[in-house]
């Protein structure tokens, strides 16, 4: 921290600055570089990613790139994105406590923090991870949902931390964006080739001058599903269980 910033920092005190910086953070992500390629039908998006240029990346679908930005689910609820950050941290272990406390009877075997973690995002509770697949028709898959009035986007990025998680044991004292494998037996985590990132600072969207993002029009999405169910990719593959069966029955 320079000298500026640290007598700023005591001026303003923890809280008011944190949200300062934030802030200005936020308003310097329009300046991020990240290249953009408009998908024109299935075979370029299936050459835009198997070609060289995104080797060792992993992919995100969203189904409206307009408002989905890569914030972790904390981060995109108002009752947490505008709190300072160790005023979120401390809501998000106490959550993440009470999920442990309350869950243990339903699991049969004893988990690390992480585990918890990662079994606490599956059950949709909010917290600092975002979902990432190695195979980029199931990241298609999730770009191709909702309206067809509303363009869709894959994100592929190729992140260059990779966490130690035997080493890395507190997920909280995480400070940098940071990959990982899936560290609880899921059927999910196999069917959707999972991989997950963890975001020190979840109120912020993620962004790097390395990330691609592939846009798909609205317009395209009903033939990229169809070509993807004959690819075996669906809801009954998708989600593994009677769920995934009904869904993709009621198509």
């Amino acid at each position: 921290m320079c000298r500026l910033t640290f007598h700023l920092a005591q001026f303003l005190g923890p809280a008011q600055f944190d949200n300062l910086r934030l802030v200005a953070t936020r308003s310097l992500d329009k300046f991020a570089s990240m290249k953009t390629i408009t998908v024109t039908c299935f075979d370029h998006f299936i050459e835009e990613t198997t070609s060289h240029r995104v080797g060792g990346r992993i992919f995100r679908g969203v189904s409206d790139l307009d408002a989905h930005k890569l914030v972790p689910p904390i981060g995109r609820k108002p009752r947490w994105s505008g709190l300072p950050l160790n005023k979120l941290a401390s809501s998000e272990r106490g959550m993440l406590k009470r999920f442990k406390q309350e869950g243990a009877p339903y699991v049969s075997s004893q988990l690390s923090d992480w585990e918890w973690m990662v079994l606490a995002r599956h059950h949709e509770l909010p917290g600092r991870l975002l979902d990432w697949s190695k195979n980029p028709l199931v990241a298609l898959y999730f770009a191709v949902q909702g309206g067809n009035e509303k363009a869709g986007a894959v994100y592929a990025e190729k992140f260059t931390r990779t966490l130690q998680i035997a080493k890395e044991t507190d997920p909280f004292r995480v400070t940098k964006v940071s990959k990982l494998n899936p560290v609880h037996s899921h059927p999910r985590i196999s069917a959707q080739a999972l991989v997950l990132t963890i975001h020190p600072d979840p109120r912020m969207a993620y962004q790097s001058k390395s990330l691609l993002c592939l846009r798909v029009s609205g317009k395209l999405k009903r033939d990229f599903k169809q070509a993807l169910c004959r690819l075996g990719i669906h809801p009954a593959t998708i989600y593994p269980g009677l769920d995934g069966v009904a869904e993709n029955i009621i198509g």
